[in-house]
């Protein structure tokens, strides 16, 4: 190989590394802002998550996989996922009040049982 060969692939080389350190950072801040706003909502919730799980527990009748404060809202929500009847139902809960506010089957669970029908 010559010289002028290899600055070509030290030069694309490089500019692989840094495109994937750019992307890294992106994904880092993306990932603060993210738990920045779930501790900013989660401060503002007068129920626990704990009671959180209990409330939707008691709707669905499941019992409780996983459960996080939803980033997704601008006010307070709890996301409960549930497993019943071999199911993952996801429970949307008030972080102010306690009272359930939606109840769905989550598109994973629905997927793995469309797959299986196929």
């Amino acid at each position: 190989m010559n010289k002028k060969h290899n600055k070509i692939l030290l030069a694309m080389f490089a500019m692989i590394i840094m495109t994937g350190t750019a992307a890294n950072v992106a994904q880092a801040d993306e990932s603060k802002e993210k738990e920045a706003k779930e501790l900013t909502l989660f401060s503002q919730a007068k129920i626990t998550l704990t009671e959180a799980i209990k409330a939707a527990e008691h709707k669905t009748g499941g019992k409780a996989m996983e459960a996080e404060v939803d980033d997704e809202s601008n006010s307070v929500q709890f996301e409960v996922e549930i497993l019943k009847d071999g199911k993952i139902h996801e429970v949307m809960v008030d972080g102010k009040t306690g009272k359930v506010l939606k109840v769905s089957l989550d598109d994973e669970s629905n997927e793995s049982t469309e797959n299986e029908k196929e």
